[in-house]
């Protein structure tokens, strides 16, 4: 298994796709992210690099007329409310280089047409098709905030169903001899839908984690929510390639924070 420091050296390092684009630049970073760039080194590391400013993702933010070139730094898919603010910042500004770094991979082909679709809307938002315009892919997911201790501050809010109240509204849509008995019996393509894109963009920050490090992991799970991610995991696209290469056997253990709660 990895040490300690060979991980926080990879929390840092997933890092250098920004610290690349950062120069010259005004950087807008969303709040995960964040939160993660102060354990790696805070935002000295961008200005280092040679950042102009560290801003808030924010649409009530933007650049100054003598800064022509934005890296945008998110926790999530660009898609929806990210992209709305992204288009605020950019109408609201004179760039002509814009970067757009996210934490989430386009595992699939429309995932990757997605992302040069987004490069033609940014060029579209600046003024000028001429411009350019960047959409990248960084596995900033963990924060080190331990020499053992690792938190994924974009996954703050993920907490299992509960057995009766989330039961029963998912039973409340259905008729009735397609309702679930119990949570076990709900699969992932039944939970609402933000939880889905939760739980599927962490198993693809953790794959690609378990890919930087070199691990090779076996799956434990204890409660519901933590199987479902274990067989999300196990079956993603590019697990098997990656497992099959990888020379460090791991154990990942997923429990559900209701279970840890209750045992507590």
């Amino acid at each position: 298994m990895a040490g300690s420091p060979e991980l926080t050296a990879f929390c840092q390092k997933v890092w250098e796709p920004v610290l690349a684009k950062a120069r010259r630049a005004v950087v807008f970073m969303d709040t995960p992210c964040a939160e993660i760039l102060h354990w790696c080194g805070g935002a000295e590391m961008l200005l280092s690099a040679g950042a102009l400013n560290v801003k808030e993702f924010s649409s009530f933010e933007s650049g100054a007329p003598s800064q022509p070139k934005a890296v945008f730094v998110v926790s999530c898919a660009p898609r929806g409310r990210a992209v709305e603010v992204i288009r605020d910042v950019v109408s609201q500004s004179s760039f002509q280089y814009c970067v757009l770094v996210t934490a989430v991979s386009p595992g699939e082909p429309e995932d990757r047409a997605c992302y040069q679709q987004l490069e033609d809307k940014l060029c579209e938002w600046m003024g000028n098709m001429n411009y350019t315009a960047e959409v990248l892919w960084a596995p900033l997911l963990l924060a080190p905030v331990a020499p053992h201790l690792l938190l994924a501050p974009a996954f703050s809010s993920l907490f299992p169903l509960l057995p009766f109240q989330d039961l029963q509204g998912l039973n409340r849509s259905r008729p009735d001899k397609k309702r679930f008995p119990g949570l076990g019996d709900v699969d992932l393509s039944s939970m609402p839908h933000e939880l889905q894109l939760l739980i599927r963009k962490l198993v693809c920050g953790l794959h690609g984690f378990l890919e930087g490090t070199g691990l090779r992991e076996e799956c434990y799970a204890v409660g519901h929510l933590s199987r479902v991610i274990a067989g999300e995991l196990a079956n993603h696209p590019q697990a098997k390639i990656r497992r099959k290469n990888a020379q460090i056997k791991s154990s990942l253990v997923f429990i559900d924070r209701t279970s840890d709660l209750t045992d507590l």
